[in-house]
């Protein structure tokens, strides 16, 4: 099974029911709900690769993890429960991450969205993010709770075994400035457009759109750090004949726009 998808099929082991109907998570006691999830707090805190959280109606943190209290550089719960990601990541991203939170507490969930997280730590990392509103039997949202998943940033030794794979992926590092399909990279594999989806999907856990996403992102970065290029320069080198598009796109992946994210790095 897919590792995201088997994350959230174990929501039901935090008291959560999910309705058949309309897909969405319940609890009968919001106090019950929060008391189970601080009973396997010592669990999820050996999740080094996963950050877990839980948040109340205004986006505060009710519950992290040890993975995220690493990641901001804080050792005690009283350094960030009760606080917004505003105040946690600063007013330019955190105030990216308090826009997506309000809109999952009006209802709107998130389901394997590739983002690049920026720790106030220094740390950077490439995760699967997956949001869900709570709700009570009122059909009223009264928490969210949240997962992020570390996506592995080596992935030669799952390649290895994978040619086909490992083909794609070269074909897209070695053209990422141009309009890629996923039927060219098919093509160039030798495989069918539903094979190499699912090809993608099983070993990476990433979709082939994904991945593109991350090559660029990533090409985007060592650009940013390491030249003077305009950002209109690296949007055309990252296959952005739009530079408005390159900075939407990077800005819904990192919480920042490039030249704020420029700023981050030196």
């Amino acid at each position: 099974m897919n590792m995201h998808n088997d994350t959230l099929s174990q929501l039901h082991l935090l008291h959560l029911d999910k309705s058949k109907a309309d897909g969405r998570y319940a609890v009968a006691n919001l106090d019950g709900f929060i008391a189970s999830i601080w009973a396997i707090i010592p669990i999820l805190d050996l999740l080094s690769s996963t950050v877990f959280f839980v948040k109340n109606t205004q986006a505060q943190y009710m519950i992290v993890n040890k993975t995220l209290k690493a990641r901001l550089d804080i050792e005690h719960d009283s350094q960030i429960i009760g606080k917004t990601p505003a105040q946690m990541f600063g007013d330019k991203q955190g105030g990216e991450y308090m826009a997506q939170d309000l809109k999952v507490l009006e209802g709107v969930s998130i389901v394997d969205r590739l983002e690049l997280h920026t720790y106030p730590s220094g740390k950077l990392g490439w995760c699967m993010t997956h949001k869900f509103p709570i709700y009570n039997h009122n059909n009223q949202v009264v928490a969210m709770v949240g997962v992020s998943i570390d996506i592995d940033k080596d992935n030669g030794h799952q390649l290895k075994n994978h040619e086909k794979l490992a083909i794609a992926i070269d074909y897209m590092k070695d053209h990422a400035e141009h309009k890629l399909t996923i039927g060219e990279l098919a093509k160039q594999t030798g495989l069918s457009i539903s094979r190499l989806e699912r090809l993608f999907r099983s070993v990476l856990q990433l979709s082939p759109q994904q991945m593109l996403q991350k090559i660029r992102l990533e090409k985007a970065i060592d650009l940013l750090k390491n030249t003077k290029q305009s950002v209109v320069e690296i949007a055309l080198q990252c296959g952005y004949a739009d530079h408005s598009a390159f900075s939407r796109q990077f800005k819904q992946l990192t919480g920042l726009s490039p030249s704020d994210f420029r700023k981050r790095l030196t």
